[in-house]
């Protein structure tokens, strides 16, 4: 396993750093600074700069691999200085935007060709309810389907020579990679059991991740076989190569105890550089949203939430791939700007409203059934998450970043008023769970600049305004409690495990654990009887489970099946019926929600499927984390959004 605390490493040899800077702006570009920062660099650090033989002041070059061997032994001084972008020769000018499709529809995963005439992307092509497929479009030209099958389509990407489109196709039979003509054809099945692969720019090699997001598979385009590099890396989330072909960045965890950042994997198996970006991040930027990066020159790509929105932000790596002072935000508004790409000076995204508020429905109690118009409970930008609500459905509580920052609001909802919380330390506040009777309010926080993965749990008495730590690290998160006493977190390793937590004790036992699942999602009936949650084997649709909820771990063989390809299981306020969401064909959100009934003896689910709610317009986030909805006697609480939106190019 790499060392964690590894945030350096010399850059390659070879014969592109052996190229000389024949500038004080070269010089300053290679190194991430202003002109004038290296000029006083070279007359106080010493900053190995050369002149030409007649002497002139501008005459001056400098050598790669001495200017990144004179950083590497001054990193920890320099890097710690005030970053001064307006030494820089030239002020940034505002970039050209251009909206390049017009759907309004539930897009994903923009690729440019390398002349970035062409563009690809996921797209239900405006039709609501209909599966996302993978479109080709020429600028200002019509777009073109290419596929039509049922499948999850992500990771559009195209081969070097811009003939041939790679894709990723996942079904319940498992998640495979193919490549299909540009200009339309045959799918061609190019790598089984992968969900991501990115051809390199010179075409030479081929880069994959597994569907169990553990290292990096590296094959020679064509060939036979492949090698793995960076096998200790866990959950890769996206993945781009280097300009050179040299190395690939993903985003990852060095194990499950710590936290992702951006990671860069040499191809010829020397040891990953944790970039540090994400351990980086200054203030207001929240967190980075790991749904895709482009790798542009000497600088990455990427989104990352902040109170204004979700926006691209591009941060410069100095030569041993450490972030070059603050990112730079390229986008702007409370849309959310996602999932980039680039090719030829050009950046490709997917821009869309993703605010997500809190709706209801009606629900009629005998038959379960959803009837009636939706009613808006809530108003903002940004994401609400994580509903809890009391035994007796008369105080919701929820997490939402509306006001710029997260935090904990209660709803009372009888009269509709709503209060922040504001026990506990002063950092972002997620993941609340009342207890039964609304005297106890867990949550947990998120902290910012550190490698390791913390996760502490924190107990607050909200009529009491007091509140006390269970603990530091607790490894993980609350999700429901049992009684006034056990609590259920959910873990986070390389499978998601759930287990019961004491909040007097802070001891651990294990409930729901699997060898080849991840289990996630867990709600208790309301007799407690019965614990209902979806687990999923890496790479493929979840399902729904019900097991009988014990004292003691509940091995997989007690678990009983609800529903095939469907997540999010909640009950009903009588706990007669699970209601859970279907797997659409697109894999991001939910719009349907069905129900099993519940026999009067507790013997498990009973009969046919019915069918409960269904909306073209509205959708759930699914693949936000605490979207679970609640069921009270006669309403559905559901967290909801459009989320449709375009492709859009700017220059860089």
């Amino acid at each position: 396993m790499p060392d964690a605390d590894r945030t350096t490493r010399t850059p390659p040899s070879g014969p592109s750093l052996a190229d000389r800077l024949d500038s004080w702006k070269e010089i300053a570009s290679f190194l991430g600074r202003g002109v004038r920062t290296v000029q006083r660099w070279e007359r106080e650090e010493g900053l190995p700069v050369h002149r030409l033989a007649h002497d002139k002041r501008g005459s001056v070059y400098a050598r790669r691999e001495e200017l990144a061997a004179w950083w590497d032994s001054r990193r920890l001084t320099l890097a710690s200085q005030p970053f001064d972008e307006t030494t820089t020769d030239d002020p940034p000018t505002a970039p050209r935007f251009e909206r390049v499709t017009r759907m309004s529809s539930m897009t994903s995963w923009p690729a440019l060709s390398s002349d970035a005439r062409l563009f690809a992307y996921v797209s239900d092509g405006g039709q609501d309810g209909a599966t996302p497929q993978v479109w080709v479009q020429q600028r200002g030209g019509a777009a073109l389907r290419l596929t039509n099958g049922n499948f999850h389509y992500s990771n559009v990407s195209f081969a070097p020579e811009d003939t041939h489109l790679l894709f990723t196709a996942v079904n319940e039979a498992g998640s495979n990679v193919y490549e299909i003509p540009t200009l339309g054809g045959e799918p061609r099945l190019v790598q089984r059991g992968v969900r991501l692969a990115r051809f390199s720019p010179d075409g030479q090699w081929l880069a994959s991740v597994p569907k169990e997001g553990v290292g990096i598979r590296i094959a020679a385009r064509g060939g036979a076989g492949f090698r793995t590099v960076a096998p200790d890396l866990v959950d890769i989330a996206c993945l781009a190569w280097s300009p050179d072909s040299r190395c690939v960045v993903v985003h990852a965890h060095p194990s499950p105890a710590h936290e992702a950042d951006w990671w860069v994997v040499p191809i010829d198996g020397e040891p990953p550089t944790n970039t540090g970006v994400n351990r980086a991040l200054r203030l207001p930027i929240k967190f980075v949203l790991p749904t895709g990066v482009a790798w542009v020159n000497d600088s990455l790509v990427f989104s990352a939430a902040a109170p204004q929105g979700v926006n691209l932000y591009q941060q410069r790596l100095l030569p041993g791939f450490q972030p070059a002072g603050p990112p730079q935000q390229l986008t702007a508004g409370n849309e959310s700007s996602r999932m980039p790409a680039s090719a030829a000076g050009k950046l490709a995204f997917v821009n869309a409203n993703e605010d997500a508020n809190l709706w209801s429905v009606g629900v009629d109690a005998s038959s379960g059934i959803a009837g009636g118009p939706l009613r808006r409970l809530t108003r903002g930008p940004g994401i609400l998450v994580n509903l809890s609500a009391t035994r007796d459905f008369q105080t919701l509580y929820y997490s939402s970043v509306r006001l710029g920052e997260a935090l904990i609001f209660s709803r009372d909802m009888r009269t509709g008023a709503e209060a922040i919380l504001n026990a506990g330390p002063s950092e972002e506040k997620w993941y609340p769970a009342v207890s039964p009777s609304g005297r106890q309010l867990a949550f947990g926080t998120r902290l910012r600049g550190s490698e390791r993965a913390t996760r502490p749990i924190l107990i607050a008495h909200p009529l009491e305004g007091t509140w006390r730590t269970l603990g530091d690290d607790c490894g993980g998160r609350p999700r429901e409690w049992v009684d006034e006493r056990l609590l259920i977190i959910e873990r986070f390793g390389r499978l998601n495990t759930i287990a019961v937590i004491d909040t007097d004790t802070a001891e651990q036992r294990d409930l729901l654990q699997s060898a080849e699942r991840s289990v996630t999602n867990t709600r208790l009936s309301p007799d407690r009887q019965w614990a209902a949650f979806d687990a999923s084997r890496p790479g493929t649709p979840a399902d729904v489970f019900v097991a009988r909820f014990r004292d003691e771990p509940i091995p997989e063989s007690d678990w009983l099946l609800v529903d095939r390809s469907a997540s999010h299981p909640f009950w009903s306020a009588d706990g007669s019926i699970l209601y859970y969401t279907p797997i659409g064909m697109n894999p991001i959100i939910r719009n349907t929600i069905r129900a099993r009934r519940f026999s009067p003896d507790s013997s498990g689910p009973e009969g046919e499927p019915i069918a409960v709610y269904s909306s073209a317009e509205m959708v759930m986030p699914a693949y936000l984390p605490g979207t679970t909805p609640i069921a009270t006697p006669d309403e559905i609480y559901m967290i909801l959004g459009d989320f449709r939106g375009d492709v859009w190019l700017m220059d860089l």
